[in-house]
């Protein structure tokens, strides 16, 4: 205990010694203080992403047991599950305690005030693999998820509240749900929205014919492992299985093989890259902080030479020395690292709204303890790191040396200064590696931007619209006659130009279907998008006929059946010729017996899966001739501002039928959505890239301007002797650029090593592109003139005469 006391004793003197030693200079305080915190900062917010995004385990029992799996084509790729092969893989498999499969869509929640919201078609197992119970009422029954059983449904926490003011009596309760008559057995806990955004759950049943296809791809799987069970042995279970299934039913849409993958790592699969890449220059970022406060530091150290030398000549000994400068050191990181949590608390809701929609889990990014031990284990490691090279120069300061040089005059040795262009340069290298990485992603999202989406986004009001449901024969009827209704009452508002509808709006993928073309023999895996849309959406879209016609509104469900065909899929199934006038069937869509549809227009191509992926085969089908009807998009252009339209629209859709929901955007927010991810990413690499251009200016200007200090004698006597002040500020100008150019090429050679890295975050430039890095580099040099010019306009000011009095 004694020792205990007396070491804190200790510690506590070498504090206050360090608080008083750092009053001393405010300036370099304050500098080292922001920059710290500026590091800590950034270091603690993306960390903040990272926890809640890639570390946190999923929120159920045991979710290191829970796997995705999908169905793996010919190409590679993962695709959605026919729920007969569903069937199969539950009852044969050894390796699962329990399976589930669900699809998705979008529901009206009917009564006086209907709301859209997002349903999840699910099988009996679904609940009882994520292991969750309802916080009220009960799950599904067996015999209430068959065919033809009344429908029951489980509600969303928020829902609950949201729609039905959190009413506990809402079990047993009859509501509507998009037309449906259905009744409330339970309610799911606070935050379980699985899949995402969810809010509805009901039995697969009600879906009907989509559960009987070994081709119609509808569904989504997840299983719970058995203990001590591998995702590899899982994999290995299954395969066989889905490969007899093939043989068994063989198709050329039957897939072969089986994908299992862990859930947790299928949840953050697409943005784990990203986000460790700039997690990764978050470590850069932090490097720099310390190299530069190090050589902040270092510089303080060599001008304190003197009383340096003087206390070990009054017997300070060398560990006295260094446990003084680390104080100092651990100060200012603490006061940084104090500073840079304040900074990332401020950031939070700016970081919230940067965060493109596709991230998730990003409801549950926040400061925690998880996070705040982190930013105090990068503090304490920073205030090591950048405090360890001065308090070793400290403690080993030349006494005989410092006491001879004169308080004036001593710079240090030629050790000392060796020590400081070397953090100069490692500096100016790590900062060039993050301001190259933000270059090439802001040339990959200005490419991003350029890419011709096929149609024109400005002036364009879209509206997603969720109408009631009846579920009887007349369904379709109905639809086809509120359609018509809607289309004509909002072509009708002044300013609107053209309108249209779509169930597959452009980024937004489609759905694929397998066709037939009358009198030809297709490959047998010939399949292209298949859109349901009316007349005025290409026009709305300004989408360019290349040959043929547009739908029109005489296209009815009792005149000749016509489809409109992409460029891509006239170039792909009917090369070097038109396929205006031949026959086109989508079986895989319905049955055998689907109608043959004539191609009457052919379309230019539009990137219907994203501005990153090439235009697909595509084919528009119009709704009044199509056999499945889903939830439109309305797209509107007028020549005015889109959003000054919304009311109008509301108007007229509330004019068909008031229990249509609808919500609004702008085809241009729709098109930076689409981009949202690189946006980001461009967005956070770019701002560390600025910091660290910034904190390597800082340095190399503390560097020069304490050698023209410190020189200023041998500046006078240069000046005495005739050198033109031209030839001094060349002198200073000179040393930092010949810094500044070491640092440079061994950061370039720093981009090459790890271009891997950072060409998956790229699109349509090269890791390597020698013009980004060109300017990256003049860049940089620029800003390394830009910081000595100062000290060496304060060199070439020097006078000879008071510079040498003074000495």
């Amino acid at each position: 205990m004694a020792f205990w006391l007396h070491n804190s004793g200790l510690m506590l003197r070498e504090f206050r010694q360090a608080f008083r030693a750092l009053r001393r200079v405010p300036s370099l305080t304050v500098v080292s203080i922001v920059t710290v915190a500026l590091g800590v900062g950034a270091g603690t917010s993306l960390f903040s992403v990272v926890k809640a995004v890639l570390l946190n385990p999923l929120p159920y029992p045991e979710p290191e047991r829970l796997a995705w799996i999908a169905e793996w084509n010919d190409d590679g790729f993962a695709r959605p599950v026919a729920y007969p092969n569903f069937r199969d893989w539950d009852a044969q498999n050894r390796t699962f305690t329990a399976m589930g499969a669900f699809g998705t869509d979008s529901v009206n929640t009917g009564g006086d005030l209907p709301q859209r919201t997002f349903v999840a078609e699910i099988t009996p197992g679904f609940f009882e693999t994520l292991g969750v119970q309802p916080v009220l009422g009960r799950l599904l029954l067996p015999e209430e998820q068959v065919e033809g059983a009344p429908l029951r449904v489980i509600l969303g926490y928020g829902l609950w509240q949201r729609a039905y003011g959190g009413d506990r009596k809402i079990i047993g309760r009859a509501l509507r749900i998009s037309g449906f008559p259905v009744t409330v057995a339970g309610v799911m806990p606070r935050g379980f929205a699985y899949p995402p955004k969810t809010e509805i759950w009901l039995s697969v049943t009600a879906i009907g014919n989509a559960t009987r296809s070994r081709t119609a791809h509808n569904f989504w799987v997840i299983g719970r492992l058995r203990p001590g069970v591998t995702m590899a042995q899982a994999q290995a279970d299954l395969g066989p299985i889905m490969h007899r299934l093939y043989l068994e039913h063989p198709d050329p849409f039957m897939s072969k093989d089986v994908q299992v993958t862990s859930l947790q790592q299928h949840t953050v699969g697409k943005v784990r890259p990203a986000l460790l890449v700039l997690f990764g220059a978050v470590g850069f970022l932090l490097l720099i902080v310390c190299v530069n406060v190090a050589n902040l530091l270092l510089v303080r150290v060599m001008a304190r030479a003197r009383e340096l030398a003087v206390r070990r000549a009054l017997g300070a000994g060398q560990s006295r020395l260094l446990r003084q400068m680390l104080a100092e050191s651990m100060v200012l990181a603490l006061a940084g690292g104090v500073g840079g949590v304040l900074l990332a608390l401020w950031s939070m809701d700016l970081l919230r709204a940067l965060l493109p929609a596709e991230v998730p889990r990003a409801g549950d990014i926040r400061i925690d303890s998880g996070v705040l031990l982190f930013s105090l284990a990068i503090t304490a490691a920073a205030g090591v790191l950048f405090g360890l090279l001065p308090a070793w120069r400290a403690a080993h300061t030349n006494m005989n040396a410092s006491l001879k040089g004169g308080s004036r005059t001593y710079t240090g040795n030629r050790q000392a200064h060796r020590t400081q262009a070397a953090l100069v340069v490692s500096e100016v290298c790590l900062s060039l590696v993050l301001l190259a990485g933000a270059a090439l992603l802001g040339n990959s999202f200005l490419r991003l931007r350029s890419v011709n989406p096929g149609f024109r986004s400005d002036h364009v009001l879209s509206a997603e619209l969720t109408f009631a449901s009846t579920g009887d024969d007349q369904e379709g009827p109905r639809l086809r006659a509120e359609y018509a209704s809607l289309l004509a009452q909002v072509r009708a508002i002044p300013g609107v130009q053209a309108a249209g509808t779509t169930d597959s709006p452009p980024l937004g993928g489609s759905s694929d279907g397998h066709f037939n073309v009358q009198g030809r023999k297709l490959p047998d895996a010939a399949d292209a998008g298949y859109i349901v849309i009316s007349s005025g959406y290409l026009r709305a879209l300004r989408v360019p006929m290349i040959s043929g016609r547009d739908f029109r509104d005489t296209d009815t469900a009792s005149s000749q059946g016509v489809a409109i065909v992409s460029a891509e899929m006239a170039r792909r199934y009917w090369p070097g010729r038109s396929p205006l006038g031949d026959r086109l069937q989508f079986d895989s869509m319905y049955a055998k017996d689907a109608p043959w549809l004539t191609v009457v227009g052919v379309a230019a191509d539009i990137r219907q899966d994203g501005l990153t992926e090439p235009p697909q085969p595509q084919a528009y089908v119009c709704y009044s001739q199509a056999n499945r009807l889903t939830q439109p998009v309305l797209m509107v252009r007028t020549p005015l501002n889109p959003a000054s339209l919304a009311g109008a629209v509301r108007a007229a859709i509330n004019g068909v039928d008031h229990e249509i929901v609808a919500e609004f955007r702008t085809m241009d927010a729709a098109m930076a959505e689409s981009t949202a991810r690189q946006r980001f990413q461009m967005q956070v690499l770019g701002g560390f890239a600025v910091l660290a251009l910034l904190l390597a200016a800082v340095g190399l200007y503390g560097v020069l301007a304490y050698l023209v200090t410190a020189g200023r004698s041998e500046i006078g006597i240069r000046m005495a002797l005739g050198a033109q002040p031209a030839l001094v500020f060349r002198m200073v100008t000179g040393r930092a650029l010949r810094l500044a150019g070491i640092g440079a090429l061994l950061g370039l050679v720093g981009c090459v090593a790890m271009r891997q890295i950072v060409a998956s975050l790229l699109f349509g430039v090269d890791a390597s592109d020698p013009l980004t890095l060109a300017v990256a580099t003049a860049a940089l040099l620029a800003v390394a003139f830009a910081a000595s010019a100062f000290p060496a306009l304060r060199a070439m000011r020097t006078d000879p005469v008071s510079a040498l009095r003074d000495e």
